[in-house]
Formats: structure tokens, C-alpha cells, sequence
């Protein structure tokens, strides 16, 4: 006896669902932080990366380069960056986080934490390790890296 076949649409379906509940959810407990989670990408690719250029960080949270403009004036606003000319070319500007931006990163992980812990409840160490190991084969699927160009490149 073979095992059922999975419908790739409702796969297709349950990810993208999922996907969107946490952004929501992310973006509702956020609030109480006044943060988006736009905002809270580039914020935390600030605090990883240091200073970045406006289309190096475009591409970093995957939108465009003027959605990311507005996104910086609104954080140098309230004062959680500041921006740069860069010594590299004197058109650009890096954004870089200030020590304000760097504690709602903090408080604003929590909040991501508590909310993957949320989700996950229920679900078994295996599990998870086995969701994490599916979820990446399905992102380096998409993004058109297998294992063996990945291994290839080590």
C-alpha cells in the first residue's frame, strides 16, 4: 500500500496562512512598541549588518528602495538611526542604529520569541528540528540552491 498523496495546493495554502498570521500577530503585539515589522527588519539588518545603504537594505528586507526611504525617515525621526554620507560614494547615505534603536530591537525580539514559543506550543524538540530542516529545503528549493550547489560551494 503507497502512502496518500499530499495536495501541493493546500500546502501551498497552510504556508502562506501561516506565514500572514504571524506578520499580524507580530504587528498586533508590536504596537504597544509603535514598531511595523517593516520597521523591525530594518532595524534588526541595522543591528546585524551595522551601517547600510538604503538599496543594500531594500535588499536585505526585500522591498523597494523608496518604500525603504520612507521606512528610515520615520525611524531617524524618532531617533532610533541616524544616517551617514558614505565614505564610499558621496551620493549614498548609511543608516546605522542608535542605542534607542538598539533597545526596542531587543524588546521588540522578545516579542517575536514569545510569539514563535505561541506557535510552537505543542510541538515536540523532533518536530521543531524536523520543521526547520523542511522549511529550509523548501526556501533553498525556491531560491533555487539544492544541497548539492550549496556543498559544492563549501
Amino acid at each position: 500500500m503507497s502512502a496518500p498523496k499530499t495536495n501541493p495546493t493546500a500546502a501551498s495554502q497552510l504556508i502562506h496562512e501561516v506565514g500572514r498570521l504571524f506578520r499580524r500577530r507580530f504587528e498586533d503585539e508590536a504596537r504597544v512598541h509603535e514598531i511595523t515589522l517593516p520597521q523591525w527588519r530594518v532595524l534588526s539588518e541595522l543591528q546585524r549588518q551595522g551601517g547600510l545603504s538604503q538599496v543594500s537594505l531594500a535588499g536585505c528586507i526585500d522591498a523597494d528602495p523608496m518604500t525603504v526611504s520612507g521606512i528610515l525617515e520615520r525611524l531617524e525621526k524618532r531617533g532610533l538611526i541616524e544616517r551617514h554620507p558614505d565614505p564610499a560614494d558621496s551620493r549614498a547615505k548609511l543608516a546605522t542604529i542608535t542605542p534607542a534603536g538598539e533597545e526596542l530591537v531587543a524588546a521588540t525580539r522578545r516579542v517575536g520569541l514569545g510569539l514563535v514559543e505561541s506557535a510552537l506550543a505543542g510541538v515536540s524538540e523532533a518536530e521543531r528540528a524536523a520543521l526547520l530542516s523542511i522549511l529550509g529545503r523548501i526556501r533553498d528549493n525556491l531560491s533555487g540552491a539544492s544541497a548539492e550547489q550549496k556543498e559544492s560551494k563549501e
